[in-house]
C-alpha cells in the first residue's frame, strides 16, 4: 500500500484551508446558518449527539413521539399527505417506493438515466424495465428531460407497466415536464416516482416564482405520487439524509414503509436525524428570506458572470438555476482543466461534463463564495485572453506570409498552384474552426438555449491550444453517441462471469456501468454491449474518471455461458 495519509486528517486538513464548496452537501461544511438560528451547540457537541435508541429518544423503526414530530414538520412544510425519514439516502426511498408500487413480475416504465439505486430495486423485485431514453443537447451534450408523449406511448402500448419513475431534475439541473408527465400517467391508472434527489429546494423556491407569476417545478406542487427529496443536497441536513413524500392517496403508505424498514439501518444515526429535524426547523423559521437570499445571490453571479470574456453559461428555461454550468472553451480550457485552474484556488465544484463545469451551490453558500470565483474567472479570462492574442497576432502573420507566397507563385508549376491551393483550404478550415470555438449567452437571450458567436477571426483551435502547452487537452468521448444507443434488451442475468471490459461486445451485461459522476447509467443490467460503449467507457478510463461496474483490472460483469456456472 503506498504511503497516504488517513481520511481523518485529510478531511482536518481540507477543512482547515477554508475551501469554497461548490458541490454538495448544501451546508457547504459551515455551520453558520445552524449558529445564526441556535443550533451551534448541536454543530459542537457531535459525539455526545450519537446515541441509539434509548428511553425517550423516539426509534425510527417505529416512531411515535419525536421522529414522528419531525416526519409531520416535513409533511406540512411540503404539503404532503406522508413523509419517512431516510437515513440511508435516497436510495433507500427510490427503492422502497418502486418495491411498493411494482409487484414481482411487473414493469417500471423509466428514464434510461435513472439512478443506479433503481437498478437495485429492480433485481430485488424481479421488475422488468421499460426504458424512455432522454434525449441529448447537441450543442452542450447535456441530457434532457423525458417527453410525455414517448410515456403516454409506452403505456398504452404495454399494459403490465404498473407505475413510471422519472428523474427531475437530472444530475445537471435539467428538469422534465412533471404536471404534463403526471397527467398522462394518471390518465392510465398509473403511480408515478419522481427521483427529486437534486431539487429538494424546488419547493421553496415555487413560492418565489408563484411571486413572479410562473409555473411550479416542484414535483411535489405538479401531481406527482411519491417524491424523494435529498435535503442533504441543496439544504442544510448532514449527508446521507434525505426524506420520502407521499403525495397522494394512490401509493400504498404501508407497504412503502414495510420495504423502508427492510432497506435501512436497524441502528439509525441520531446525527443525521437530528440535522434533518434542525432543516425543517430553519426552514420554518426563515426559509422565505433564505431562500430569496440564496435567488439574489445565483441572479448577481448570472449577471456578472455574462460580461467575462470567454465565458459561457448554459441558461435554459427548464433548468434548475441554483445548477450552474459554466465553459471557458472558447480560452482553450477544456472542462476538466477549468475545474484544476479553480481547484488552485482553493474552489471546488461538483462535477465537469465535457468543455463544462457545473457548480452546485446551495443554501450554506454565501454572497462572498459567488464574488471568490467571479474574481477567480475573471483573472483566468485575463490569463488565458492574452494567451489567445498572441496566437492570434502569429496566426495572421502566418497568413500574410502565405498570401505573400501564394502570388509569388502564380506563375510556379501546377504542382506548385496545387499547393497553393491546399495552403488556401488549410486557412478556410482554420476560420471555420475558430468560428465554432468560443460562445457565450446573450443577455438578451438569457433563458434561451441559443448562443451567438463572440468573435469571427481566423485562428483555429489548435493553435489557441499550441499557445498554452499547459492546457489540458479536451478528453471527449469517441463515440457520443452511446449516451443516447437504445441497446439491444434481454432478461437481467441471474449468474454472471468477470471479463475483460473490451471482450464484452455482445455479450449481456449483469451490473450496470455507471460513469461517476453523475451516477447515471451507460449500460444497465440485462443489455446486450455494442463497441460505442466499450469505446465511450475506454474514454472515460482513460481521462480518470470513476466508472462503477469496471473493476481496476477493467473487468466488467456479463452472463455467464458457462454451463457450470449456471449448473451453480
Amino acid at each position: 500500500m503506498k504511503d497516504r495519509v488517513s481520511l481523518t486528517d485529510f478531511l482536518m486538513y481540507h477543512k482547515e484551508t477554508h475551501p469554497i464548496s461548490f458541490h454538495m452537501p448544501g451546508h457547504k461544511g459551515r455551520g453558520t446558518l445552524y449558529g445564526i438560528y441556535g443550533f451551534g451547540d448541536f454543530i459542537k457537541n457531535v459525539v455526545g449527539n450519537d446515541i441509539t435508541e434509548i428511553p425517550g429518544a423516539d426509534a425510527l423503526q417505529q416512531p411515535r413521539e419525536r421522529i414522528k414530530d419531525i416526519m409531520e414538520g416535513y409533511a406540512g412544510l411540503y404539503g404532503v399527505k406522508h413523509t419517512e425519514l431516510l437515513v440511508n439516502g435516497s436510495s433507500a426511498g427510490l427503492m422502497a417506493s418502486i418495491l411498493g408500487s411494482v409487484s414481482r413480475g411487473g414493469k417500471l416504465l423509466m428514464g434510461r438515466n435513472s439512478h443506479r439505486s433503481v437498478y437495485g430495486a429492480l433485481r430485488l423485485g424481479g421488475i422488468d424495465p421499460v426504458y424512455i431514453m432522454p434525449e441529448i443537447d447537441d450543442e452542450t451534450g447535456l441530457q434532457l428531460g423525458l417527453d410525455p408523449n414517448k410515456i403516454e406511448a409506452a403505456l398504452i402500448k404495454d399494459p403490465d407497466i404498473k407505475a413510471v419513475l422519472v428523474t427531475s431534475p437530472n444530475y445537471y439541473g435539467v428538469l422534465s415536464d412533471i404536471e404534463r408527465i403526471a397527467s398522462v400517467v394518471h390518465l392510465h391508472g398509473r403511480i408515478l416516482i419522481v427521483d427529486q434527489a437534486h431539487g429538494a429546494h424546488l419547493k421553496f423556491f415555487d413560492y418565489l416564482r408563484s411571486e413572479d407569476g410562473l409555473p411550479h417545478r416542484a414535483a411535489e406542487n405538479c401531481g406527482a405520487d411519491i417524491v424523494v427529496d435529498s435535503t442533504h443536497k441543496t439544504l442544510l441536513s448532514f449527508t446521507g439524509s434525505a426524506i420520502l413524500n407521499i403525495c397522494t392517496e394512490r401509493p400504498d403508505v404501508s407497504r412503502i414503509s414495510e420495504f423502508l424498514r427492510m432497506l435501512q439501518t436497524t441502528s439509525p444515526s441520531y446525527l443525521l436525524m437530528g440535522s434533518l429535524d434542525i432543516n425543517q426547523q430553519i426552514l420554518r423559521m426563515d426559509g422565505y428570506n433564505l431562500i430569496k437570499n440564496w435567488d439574489a445571490d445565483i441572479k448577481y453571479f448570472y449577471q456578472e458572470a455574462a460580461q467575462i470574456a470567454g465565458l459561457g453559461l448554459i441558461d435554459r428555461i427548464d433548468l434548475d438555476e441554483t445548477k450552474v454550468s459554466i465553459t471557458m472553451s472558447a480560452l482553450g480550457l477544456s472542462g476538466p482543466k477549468l475545474a484544476e485552474e479553480l481547484e488552485k484556488r482553493n474552489i471546488w465544484v461538483e462535477l465537469t461534463h465535457g468543455d463544462y463545469v457545473m457548480l452546485m451551490t446551495g443554501l450554506g453558500n454565501e454572497r462572498g463564495d459567488y464574488e471568490d470565483i467571479l474574481t477567480a474567472l475573471r483573472n483566468l479570462s485575463a490569463q488565458y485572453s492574452g494567451r489567445i492574442t498572441a496566437a492570434k497576432k502569429a496566426a495572421r502573420k502566418e497568413q500574410d506570409q502565405n498570401l505573400e507566397s501564394d502570388t509569388d507563385l502564380k506563375s510556379e508549376s501546377s504542382s506548385q498552384e496545387s499547393g497553393s491551393n491546399r495552403t488556401k483550404t488549410a486557412q478556410k478550415e482554420l476560420k471555420s474552426g475558430s468560428n465554432r470555438t468560443g460562445t457565450t449567452v446573450s443577455e438578451s437571450e438569457r433563458g434561451s438555449n441559443r448562443t451567438e458567436t463572440t468573435e469571427s477571426s481566423p485562428e483555429s483551435a489548435s493553435a489557441i491550444t499550441d499557445s498554452a502547452p499547459e492546457t489540458a487537452a479536451h478528453v471527449a468521448p469517441i463515440s457520443d453517441s452511446a449516451l443516447t444507443e437504445r441497446l439491444e434488451q434481454r432478461k437481467i442475468p441471474d449468474t454472471y462471469e468477470e471479463i475483460p471490459l473490451y471482450s464484452a461486445e455482445g455479450r449481456v451485461l449483469y451490473e450496470s456501468i455507471i460513469p461517476y459522476p453523475p451516477g447515471s447509467p451507460i449500460a444497465c443490467p440485462g443489455e446486450v454491449l455494442n463497441k460505442s460503449v466499450i469505446l465511450y467507457v475506454r474514454d472515460q478510463l482513460v481521462a480518470q474518471h470513476v466508472v462503477l461496474g469496471v473493476d481496476e483490472e477493467g473487468r466488467v460483469k456479463v452472463e455467464s455461458d458457462c454451463v457450470l456456472f449456471k449448473e451453480i
